[in-house]
């Protein structure tokens, strides 16, 4: 079932890659955005900043030069994808967020608490 499910999602995931490279004047075989998609995902393993800024991006452009797309198409597909991939989990988060009441100065506050087991130590 785990096995399942993960294929299901990488498919879904980059059918959204095909859906944003129609936005674009380049056109490549939904294999090759399976690649992209497997090479992003794993890069984005490394520790980075919030977002994934770089290790999403450059590897991404990276596999699209390898089939022959210009750097600056290249750069500008990965950064919209990136943007669509980020902004709608984002957004939903930030409307659960306060949907909740949970103000970011609340929460980081509880982050910083130091956590105390039930013994009190």
């Amino acid at each position: 079932m785990v096995f399942f499910t993960s294929v299901l999602i990488w498919l879904l995931e980059t059918v959204k890659y095909w859906f944003v490279m129609h936005a674009f004047s380049f056109s490549v075989s939904f294999f090759a955005l399976m690649l992209m998609n497997g090479v992003v995902n794993l890069a984005t393993t490394i520790p980075s900043a919030p977002g994934y800024l770089g290790t999403f991006d450059l590897p991404g452009i990276a596999v699209l030069q390898a089939y022959n797309i210009p750097r600056e198409i290249a750069a500008s597909y990965t950064f919209v994808l990136h943007f669509a991939l980020w902004f709608p989990v984002t957004a939903l988060g930030l409307y659960y967020m306060f949907r909740e009441g949970i103000d970011w100065m609340s929460a980081i506050k509880v982050k910083e608490k130091p956590i105390q087991n039930e013994a009190g130590n």
